[in-house]
C-alpha cells in the first residue's frame, strides 16, 4: 500500500482525488491523507512515519510548500515529495526541485498524470528504501557483503530510476542500468564514460560540501547530449550516504526528456502567441493611422477646394478696384475730374471694399479650421478651450467635404462652456464622428424589386433626402458635459451595435471601410480624454453618439 499525504489549502482537493482514486482506495492499493498548511502536514508526517511521499500545493497560507520542503529531511530522509504549480510559477517549480522536490505537476491538474506520477514517485521511494535496506545490509553484515550487494545490483537494475555511486574523489563505483539507458553508451564504458560528467555537476552544485555523512541533500536539472546526439534532461538528486565503509554520493536520475520537450513546445507557442499579438497590435495602429490620415486629408483638399472661391472672388474685385483707381488717378491729374466720376468711384470702391472683407472673412475662417484640422493629427498639449468657437470651426471644416454637400450641419452649444482637455484628441474623436455619419448615414440603399408602395419604399425614400446632422452640447450636474453628435438617417442594424467599439466593425467593407474609426474613438475617450461613450440607434430612425467629457481632463 503506498500512503500519501496531500497539503492544500483548498478543500475541494480531498473530495477530487478520493472521487478519482475512490477505486484503488477501496481496494487498498492506496491510502491518502490531507493537511491543509505545512505546519498542519509536519504535524501528520511526525505521527505518521510510514507515510511515503507528499503531494503539496507551493503556495498556501500559514507554512508554504517550499518551506515544507526544507523541513522534510529532518523529519523523514525517505520521503518523496511532489509540488504542485501553476503554469506561470515555474520560477517557484524550480526553486522546489533545488530544495529536494522529487517531481513536479502543473495546474490545472491532469488526473491521468497525477495518477502515472504517483506510480513512479512509489516506485522510486520503494527502490530507494530496498537501495537503503540493501546499504544498511552491507555495514551491519561483513560477512554477506558480496550478497548483499548482488541482491543490491539486482534491485537497482530494475528501477526507473538511475542511480550512480561515486566517490568524493569522483572515482565511479556503480551505475545501474536505467543509467546506461539514459546515457546511450554500452554497460561496460558507461561507468568511465558518464562518471566524470556526474561528478563535475555535483562539484558545480556543491562548492561548500559538509563533512557530515547524510548532511547533504540537494536537486537539480541536468541534459547531456549523448553520442547519437539526442539530448537526454534529467532531474538530478544527490544524496551523501557511506558505502563499502568511504563516504560515497548517490547521484539519482529521473528522466524528464519528455516533460521538458512539451514546455519547450508551450514555450514556444505561447511566444508564437504573443508575437502574433503583438503584430495584430501593431497592424491595428498602422490602419488606425492611416484612416485617420486619409480623413483629415480629404477635408484638407476640401477646405482649401472652397478657399479658391472667396480668394479668387476677393482677387477679381481687388482688380477692378485697382483699375477704377487708376481711371480716376488720371482723370484727376489731367485736370479733367467732374463730380459725377467721384462719385462712381466711391460707389464703386465702396461696394468693392465690402465684397473684400465678406470673402476674406470667409477665406480667413476655412483657413482658421484648416488650422484646427492640421493641429489636430498631432498630440496637442493640454490646454484650455471655449466649446462654441472650438466647435465652430470644426463644423465649418466638415461642411465642406463631399460627403456633407447637399445636407445640414447644425450646432447647438451654449456660451461660456470651456474644457481643459486636449483639443487634438478632441479633434480626431469629432472628426471621426462626422465624417462617419456623412459616410454612412446618409447613403441610399437599392431601390426595392416589386410592385406597389411598401414601408420600405418609404423608408429608402426618406433616406435619399437631405439629411440633418446635430452637434450638441449641455452641461452636466458632476461637473461634465455631454456632447451628442446625432443625425436622422438610417440608423444602425442591432446585430451590430454591441460590437461597435471593437475593431474592424463596419457595413461598408467592399466600399473600403476599415471599421477602425469607432475602435480609434473609444479608446481615445476613455483612454486620453478620461471619458464615456455610448451610442443610441435605431434602424431608420437615426443614431446619437453620446460623449460625457470631463471639465478638468485626467
Amino acid at each position: 500500500m503506498g500512503k500519501i499525504l496531500v497539503v492544500d489549502d483548498e478543500r475541494d482537493v480531498q473530495t477530487l482525488i478520493l472521487q478519482r482514486f475512490r477505486r484503488a482506495v477501496r481496494t487498498g492499493e492506496l491510502e491518502f491523507l490531507f493537511a491543509h498548511d505545512g505546519q498542519e502536514a509536519l504535524a501528520t508526517l511526525r505521527a505518521r512515519p510510514d507515510i511515503d511521499m507528499v503531494l503539496s500545493d507551493i503556495n498556501m497560507p500559514g507554512m508554504d510548500g517550499l518551506t515544507l520542503l526544507d523541513h522534510l529531511p529532518q523529519v523523514n530522509s525517505d520521503i518523496r515529495a511532489v509540488m504542485v504549480s501553476a503554469y506561470g510559477d515555474l520560477g517557484n517549480v524550480r526553486a522546489a526541485m533545488n530544495r529536494g522536490a522529487f517531481d513536479f505537476i502543473i495546474k490545472p491538474i491532469d488526473f491521468a498524470d497525477l495518477e502515472a506520477t504517483i506510480h513512479k514517485t512509489l516506485e522510486a521511494c520503494q527502490a530507494v528504501r530496498r537501495l537503503r535496506d540493501a546499504l544498511q545490509e552491507t555495514r551491519t553484515a561483513e560477512a554477506a557483503s558480496r550478497a548483499q550487494a548482488a541482491r543490491m545490483r539486482r534491485v537497482l537494475d530494475g528501477s526507473p530510476i538511475g542511480v550512480a555511486i561515486i566517490t568524493e574523489a569522483g572515482d565511479p563505483v556503480y551505475c545501474n542500468q536505467r543509467c546506461t539507458d539514459l546515457f546511450g553508451v554500452p554497460a561496460d564504458t558507461l561507468q568511465h564514460h558518464c562518471a566524470p560528467t556526474l561528478f563535475r555537476h555535483v562539484q558545480e552544485r556543491l562548492p561548500n560540501r559538509a563533512s557530515g555523512i547524510d548532511a547533504l541533500s540537494v536537486s537539480d536539472e541536468i541534459h547531456y547530449v549523448r553520442e547519437d546526439g539526442r539530448t537526454v534532461w534529467m532531474a538530478m538528486s544527490v544524496d551523501r550516504t557511506s558505502y563499502e565503509n568511504q563516504p560515497v554520493f548517490i547521484v539519482w536520475l529521473y528522466d524528464i526528456t519528455e516533460r521538458k520537450v512539451q514546455a519547450e513546445a508551450l514555450r514556444r507557442a505561447k511566444d508564437s502567441a504573443e508575437q502574433a499579438l503583438a503584430d495584430l497590435e501593431r497592424m491595428q495602429s498602422d490602419l488606425i493611422r492611416a484612416e485617420k490620415m486619409a480623413v483629415i486629408a480629404q477635408l484638407i483638399a476640401a477646405v482649401a477646394h472652397e478657399i479658391n472661391t472667396p480668394v479668387g472672388i476677393a482677387l477679381t474685385a481687388a482688380t477692378h478696384l485697382q483699375t477704377a483707381s487708376e481711371g480716376i488717378i488720371m482723370t484727376f491729374n489731367g485736370g479733367q475730374l467732374r463730380k459725377s466720376d467721384f462719385q462712381d468711384y466711391v460707389g464703386t470702391a465702396s461696394e468693392v471694399s465690402t465684397l473684400l472683407v465678406a470673402n476674406i472673412e470667409r477665406a480667413a475662417a476655412l483657413i482658421q479650421s484648416l488650422k484646427l484640422v492640421t493641429e489636430g493629427k498631432a498630440s496637442s498639449p493640454r490646454s484650455r478651450v471655449g466649446l462654441r468657437d472650438y466647435l465652430s470651426d470644426i463644423v465649418l471644416a466638415v461642411q465642406v467635404q463631399p460627403a456633407a454637400a447637399g445636407h445640414e450641419l447644425v450646432l447647438e452649444c451654449p456660451d461660456g462652456l470651456a474644457l481643459d482637455t486636449y483639443p487634438g484628441a478632441l479633434t480626431e474623436v469629432l472628426l471621426a464622428l462626422l465624417t462617419n455619419a456623412f459616410a454612412h448615414a446618409f447613403e441610399a440603399a437599392p431601390a426595392p424589386v416589386g410592385f406597389g408602395v411598401s414601408e420600405s419604399d418609404q423608408l429608402e425614400d426618406s433616406i435619399r433626402r437631405p439629411g440633418q446632422v446635430t452637434v450638441s452640447v449641455r452641461m452636466m450636474g458632476d461637473e461634465r458635459v455631454e456632447l451628442r453628435v446625432s443625425d436622422n438617417g438610417r440608423g444602425i442594424p442591432a446585430d451590430i451595435q454591441p460590437r461597435l467599439f471593437q475593431p474592424f466593425t463596419t457595413t461598408r467593407r467592399g466600399a473600403g471601410s476599415m471599421g477602425l474609426g469607432l475602435y480609434a474613438v473609444f479608446n481615445l475617450v476613455t483612454g486620453k480624454l478620461g471619458g464615456e461613450i455610448d451610442i443610441d440607434s435605431e434602424v431608420g430612425r437615426g443614431t446619437c453618439v453620446i460623449l460625457r467629457l470631463p471639465l478638468d481632463a485626467p
